[in-house]
């Protein structure tokens, strides 16, 4: 299955093939402080599952001055398409994958909700 992500004014188009690595309701530290916000609902990607189909030259790549962390998004609209973690994962927003695709999400192989567990792998990826 395939699932395409856009930002608001659609000038940038991802697509997203085969099933997430997990779904997690994430709230480390790192993420809170890359993105600003106290948790984020997401699935997480192998590198080689995202593609650019339209305006790879229209996002902005934000990388965190400590963390092996950075924050994609578009230069117009300010959308987050997605940021990578120290497993250099591509982590989308599972509210932006809904709006993209008719309300519907990728099936759940691996949820995650801990944030200990979240740490625990954080540790394994030095991140």
């Amino acid at each position: 299955m395939t699932y395409k992500i856009h930002c608001k004014c659609e000038r940038v188009e991802i697509a997203l093939s085969n099933e997430p690595i997990v779904h997690a309701f994430c709230h480390c530290v790192d993420c809170r402080e890359l993105l600003n916000i106290p948790f984020h609902s997401v699935t997480a990607w192998n590198e080689i599952n995202v593609s650019i189909n339209k305006g790879s030259n229209e996002i902005v790549v934000f990388q965190h001055p400590t963390l092996k962390m950075q924050k994609h998004f578009c230069k117009h609209c300010g959308e987050v398409l997605f940021n990578t973690n120290g497993l250099n994962w591509r982590v989308v927003s599972q509210l932006l994958i809904s709006k993209c695709n008719d309300n519907e999400l990728p099936k759940a192989g691996i949820q995650i909700i801990s944030a200990t567990l979240m740490d625990e792998w954080r540790e394994v990826a030095n991140c």
